[in-house]
């Protein structure tokens, strides 16, 4: 299948008709599509999958008021002003019948009105196909791209780690892997057999428990990937219910909405602010009634001080003198009276006749007065006023904030984030019930594999012991052997690829070394390590084997059973305990989750490339945000040996920041067409032919 054009009317930010001549060129088959975010890449993306599969394209079971309202927001806006409005996606392809090829229009058509209505219209080789026949198209596209598939032919590379890394990923695989190598007729043919087996009219009690344990097992495994959705859908409704509580703060912010709290809060911090300014400035106040006139005249001050100490002094001489000179005091000093008087007269120092002449009490309280004056800093003054500043400014700020802010409209918001808040409550309740389900769901699926494995034993053993074959019974296990078997082998091509693929793409040396997909479509990435003889005497003598399997992972633990040639993991652990070897080189398995994004993205496509290749068909690829979580170390590798190595066309939707001039060059011998999207007022997206970027 190729696609030769492509024509896109009033979709999107596409006004009017454009058309992308796409078809390859002597051999070159890639079309490389350039534009900056919200240029129109996606669009197109969107339109070539809508034009193909309609309502499919989109996950819908059938043609229901979600598809057509997606429909509706991907009428162009302008369009849309005038009504009625028609719209549509055209797509020219040609596919080969065995013996040449034959041309197909595709035309997928809506007009919008009262309503949105769906046409879809097919064209072989110039002649219109009758409904009936449109319909058994539509048939053979779903058998040529299922719907297993198209994550992997239109490949966005923001989203298709999901396929690959997220829950339920080896049941996405395995379906992939089933369609891709044409084993889903297995299905077909088992159902048949059964049928046959049970139209005998009985059959034996071990191919009834079989097929009802195989039935079991599929009813299980069905529930589960059920669940699997359901948990992926509500953890995408929590994460959507916080963007949406985010753009709406950041919507009522922005238009300077606040809540009643704030808007109380900053008329208390202004009353506040208020308030101490009142305090400081009577402090300042009472600083300039009482202390400033003294500071101006602070040496007299001090002159005082010392005049009043003076006189203090001589008052307690004249005091002392008055004392001794009593009569009583007198007889007992005798002659010595003079001698003391000299010594008290030594001591005070003083007999200064008194200026201020003044009490105990007054000289107290005036020295109290005087220290006051001399022990007051003059920087509490300064710091004062600029602490008065600073409120003065925190006042005008918030005066501003009151005044661009608003409190009208906080009943409305607080209402909305209520309820924002309830339904991401009610989601979070739900994702709490699912994921509990979903851990019994998986539960069932392991009791469920049990049981068939026991039960397709018995049946075995008893088709041994039958009288008369059973070929209806026989065949259906016959055939669930065959689907092993050959399950096996493609999974083994699928690994092969892969080891050869993650070597070319990934620079670093030591990354992964190999490959495990098991029975489940469960993927397991192993790494090569040199592991020294004692830490593995020491891990072996203080753990149990379980957790020895969970450090080391039970590849490594049966790789060293096989070196080990023991026969039970006891017989192992005494091998390696005794051993003298320096170590071993193990398989270590690897955490998924542990690997950086690039990692992963470089992994799947690996992986995406190794998987793809079982498919016989030449079929479309179209690739939308290529370089995803790619370093540029590792876009060189990718450009030449993953865009080139695709089998068939390949349709690149890039920005200058991914595919650029180096990539192009690289690309150029396969490069069939280049497109330029323009979208300058993001209205309109204009198309520039023979146009990429600086190229």
């Amino acid at each position: 299948m190729k696609i030769e054009e492509i024509t896109l009317y009033n979709f999107g930010s596409y006004e009017g008709e454009t058309v992308f001549d796409t078809g390859e060129k002597g051999g070159r088959n890639i079309v490389l599509v350039g534009g900056k975010n919200g240029a129109g890449k996606t669009t197109l993306f969107t339109a070539m999958r809508v034009c193909l599969y309609g309502y499919m394209s989109m996950g819908y079971k059938n043609q229901n008021a979600y598809y057509l309202r997606a429909i509706t927001k991907l009428i162009n806006n302008t369009a849309k002003l005038v009504r009625p409005v028609e719209a549509h996606v055209k797509m020219r392809i040609s596919l080969n019948n065995g013996r040449g090829l034959d041309e197909y229009d595709l035309l997928r058509r809506w007009k919008l009105d009262e309503s949105l209505s769906e046409q879809f219209l097919v064209t072989k080789n110039g002649i219109s196909l009758t409904a009936e026949e449109v319909a058994d198209f539509e048939k053979f596209l779903l058998s040529v791209i299922p719907p297993e598939l198209f994550n992997l032919y239109f490949f966005d590379g923001e989203k298709i780690a999901d396929f690959f890394m997220e829950e339920g990923s080896n049941t996405r695989i395995k379906n992939a892997f089933l369609t891709l190598c044409g084993y889903d007729t297995f299905d077909i043919m088992r159902k048949n057999f059964k049928r046959i087996s049970a139209g005998k009219g009985k059959s034996a009690p071990a191919l009834d428990d079989y097929l009802s344990a195989k039935d079991a097992l599929a009813k299980a495994q069905e529930q589960h990937a059920h669940l699997v959705e359901r948990l992926k859908a509500c953890i995408d409704g929590i994460e959507m219910c916080e963007a949406e509580i985010a753009a709406l703060e950041k919507d009522y912010h922005q238009k300077g909405g606040i809540s009643q709290e704030e808007w109380d809060q900053k008329l208390y911090t202004l009353k506040d602010e208020e308030k101490k300014r009142e305090t400081w400035n009577a402090l300042l106040k009472k600083w300039a009634n009482e202390l400033v006139p003294f500071l101006m005249i602070r040496e007299r001050i001090l002159a005082l001080k010392v005049q009043i100490d003076k006189e203090n002094s001589s008052r307690k001489y004249r005091n002392f003198c008055e004392v001794i000179e009593c009569p009583e005091i007198a007889v007992l000093l005798g002659k010595k009276s003079d001698s003391v008087k000299m010594a008290a007269f030594k001591r005070f120092g003083d007999n200064t006749q008194p200026i201020l002449d003044l009490s105990i009490e007054q000289s107290a309280h005036l020295l109290g007065q005087i220290n006051n004056v001399l022990e007051f800093e003059a920087e509490k003054i300064a710091k004062c006023r600029r602490a008065i500043k600073r409120s003065i400014m925190l006042s005008a700020k918030i005066r501003e904030e009151l005044d661009n802010s608003n409190v009208s409209s906080v009943q409305e918001y607080m209402q909305n984030r209520a309820k924002l808040f309830e339904h991401k409550s009610a989601l979070l309740v739900q994702q709490v019930e699912i994921e509990h389900q979903v851990a019994e769901s998986s539960e069932s699926v392991h009791d469920a594999e049990s049981q068939l494995a026991r039960v397709q034993s018995r049946l075995e053993e008893e088709l041994k012991q039958a009288s008369i074959t059973d070929i209806s019974a026989k065949s259906i296990v016959m055939l669930d052997r065959l689907q092993q078997i050959l399950y096996r082998r493609q999974i083994e091509k699928v690994e092969a690829f892969f080891r050869v693929e993650i070597k070319t793409l990934m620079r670093k040396t030591k990354f992964i070394d190999d490959i495990h997909i098991d029975d489940n479509f469960n993927t397991h990435l192993y790494r090569k390590e040199f592991i020294a003889a004692e830490k593995l005497q020491e891990v072996f003598a203080t753990n149990s084997q379980e957790q020895v399997i969970a450090m080391l992972g039970e590849a490594a633990v049966v790789e060293l059973m096989d070196k080990a040639n023991a026969g039970t993991y006891s017989e192992a652990v005494r091998y390696y305990c005794n051993s003298n070897t320096d170590g071993h080189i193990l398989p270590i398995e690897i955490d998924k989750t542990s690997l950086s994004n690039g990692e992963k993205q470089i992994f799947i496509m690996a992986l995406y490339h190794s998987l793809v290749q079982l498919c016989n068909h030449e079929l479309p690829f179209i690739i939308d945000t290529p370089f995803a979580r790619i370093d540029t170390e590792h876009r060189r590798n990718i450009s030449e040996h993953f865009f080139c190595g695709l089998n068939g066309q390949v349709f690149i939707l890039s920005t200058n920041e991914e595919i650029n001039s180096t990539h192009v060059q690289i690309m150029k011998d396969k490069i069939a067409a280049t497109y330029m999207l323009e979208n300058t007022d993001n209205k309109r997206t204009i198309v520039v032919g023979d146009s990429y970027f600086e190229v």
